[in-house]
C-alpha cells in the first residue's frame, strides 16, 4: 500500500517521515518551494530523537502521480484549500480512500461530494513548517490518532492504515463514531487564532479562551451537537494521556499561528471559529465572540500580517470582555 500525503506541511510532513523511516512507501504533494527543497535535498525531518534528511518522492500536484489500486490518500491540506485539493484529486481519480487528517469537522461532508470512500480523523500531533524543505515533529511518541469511517462505522481498511501509523510509533483508536472527537478537538482549536492574534499565553489569553469555550459550549448544547472531551477521552482511551517521552521547544505555535508566519494569506480559521458562528446561525443566533476572532484573523490574513498584532489585554478589549 503506498501512502499519498496531500498536503506536505506540519502535520503531512511529520505523518509522511514517520511513515517513510518505518518503511512505508509514500508520496508529498505540496507546494511549489517545499517541493523544490525536498527533491533537491530531501525533507529535512527534525524528530527529539534526531535528524533525517529523507529521499521522499514530492510533487506540486496529483496529476503528476500514477494512481494504483492499493493507494489512499492522507489529506492533510488545511481546511480553506479542502476543495481545490479534492477536485484536482477527482480530476485524475475516481475512486480513492481520501483519509481527512485536518482540524475541523467540515472537511469529511466536503469530500463525499467528490469520493465514496470517505474517512475521519482526530488529529494531535506537534508538528511545525516555517521554513521550505524542513518540518519538525516535536514530540515522540509523535501523535495520538482516532480513526473511522465518515459518518459513522469502521471497515477492513481504516484498520490496516490504523496498523501502519502504529508501526510508525503513533497511538492510533479505531471508532465507529469518530465525528464527536474531531468535535472535541474542535473545541481546543478555537484557541488556536488567539495564539496568533496574540502571540502569547498570559491571564488576559486564558480569560479569552475561556469565555470562547463557554460560548461554544453553550451553542454546542443548543444544537444538540455530541463532543468528547480530553478528560472523557482520557478516560475511555488511557493512552491519550500518556506524556511524551521527550518534547522539542522550538520557536512556533499553533498551525494558525504558522500560516500568519509564512504569509500565506490565507488561514483556516472559518474552519474552528467559523465552524461556531454557523452553527449559531442555523440556531438563529450569534457567536460574537467567535464571530471577532474569526473577522481579526481573515483580516490579518489577508493584510500578511505577522502573529502577535495584539497583545491579549488589547484583544480583551475589542471582545468586549474588559
Amino acid at each position: 500500500m503506498r501512502v499519498i500525503i496531500y498536503g506536505a506541511g506540519a502535520i503531512g510532513g511529520v505523518v509522511g517521515g514517520h511513515l517513510a523511516l518505518a518503511g512505508t512507501e509514500v508520496v508529498l504533494i505540496g507546494r511549489p518551494g517545499h517541493v523544490n527543497a525536498i527533491n533537491q535535498h530531501g525533507l529535512h525531518f527534525i524528530t527529539p530523537t534526531g535528524t533525517h534528511d529523507l529521499r521522499i518522492p514530492a510533487v506540486t500536484a496529483p496529476a503528476e502521480i500514477k494512481f494504483m489500486p492499493d493507494d489512499f490518500v492522507l489529506l492533510c491540506v488545511k481546511g480553506q484549500n479542502t476543495d481545490g485539493a479534492l477536485r484536482d484529486l477527482r480530476a485524475v481519480t475516481a475512486d480513492i480512500p481520501v483519509f481527512c487528517f485536518q482540524n475541523g469537522v467540515r472537511n469529511e461532508e466536503i469530500a463525499t461530494t467528490y469520493f465514496s470512500r470517505v474517512y475521519g480523523t482526530m488529529v494531535r500531533v506537534g508538528g511545525v513548517y516555517i521554513n521550505d524543505g524542513e518540518v519538525t515533529a516535536r514530540r515522540d511518541p509523535p501523535g495520538w490518532l482516532i480513526m473511522g469511517c465518515y459518518p459513522t462505522g469502521t471497515d477492513s481498511l481504516v484498520e490496516m492504515v490504523a496498523e501502519k501509523l502504529r508501526a510508525a510509533g503513533f497511538f492510533v483508536l479505531v471508532t465507529p463514531d469518530v465525528m464527536p472527537y474531531k468535535w472535541g478537538k474542535l473545541m481546543g482549536n478555537l484557541a488556536n487564532s488567539i495564539v496568533a492574534i496574540t502571540s502569547t499565553r498570559d491571564d488576559d489569553f486564558d480569560r479569552i479562551f475561556r469565555a470562547t469555550r463557554q460560548e461554544t459550549q453553550e451553542l454546542l448544547a443548543q444544537a444538540g451537537i455530541r463532543w468528547v472531551s480530553n478528560q472523557q477521552l482520557a478516560e475511555e482511551w488511557p493512552d491519550s494521556a500518556a506524556q511524551p517521552r521527550s518534547v522539542l521547544q522550538v520557536d512556533a505555535q499553533s498551525s494558525t499561528w504558522q500560516s500568519l508566519a509564512r504569509r500565506q494569506g490565507t488561514v483556516e480559521t472559518d474552519f474552528l471559529n467559523g465552524e461556531i458562528v454557523r452553527v449559531a446561525e442555523r440556531l438563529g443566533t450569534r457567536a460574537p465572540i467567535n464571530e471577532a476572532l474569526l473577522r481579526i484573523m481573515q483580516e490579518m490574513a489577508a493584510n500578511n500580517e505577522l502573529p502577535g498584532k495584539y497583545t491579549s489585554t488589547e484583544l480583551c478589549r475589542l471582545l468586549g470582555l474588559d
